[in-house]
């Protein structure tokens, strides 16, 4: 392989190195900043007890909150095999 030809597969790759580092850069500052949500969207969510300041912690809480009413779930399922037992 020549000089010349290994020469344009090396920026090649610096280019495509490149873009795949900008596009993560853009990604994480899209991840970092807080959400928009309209203010009823807001509203409602904050009222659930979901912490809106940045995507990260409102997924986090969601998630939480989704395990919180799955424990609950299973409590009273405990309670009515009991009750049938």
């Amino acid at each position: 392989m020549s000089k010349h030809k290994l020469g344009f597969m090396f920026l090649e790759l610096l280019l495509v190195i490149g873009i795949i580092a900008f596009i993560l850069i853009q990604g994480f500052k899209l991840y970092s900043k807080n959400p928009f949500f309209d203010k009823e969207t807001k509203k409602v969510i904050q009222e659930s007890g979901i912490d809106t300041t940045s995507y990260k912690s409102t997924i986090e809480s969601t998630r939480n909150k989704v395990e919180d009413i799955q424990n609950k779930h299973l409590e009273e399922i405990d309670k009515l095999d009991e009750k049938k037992i």
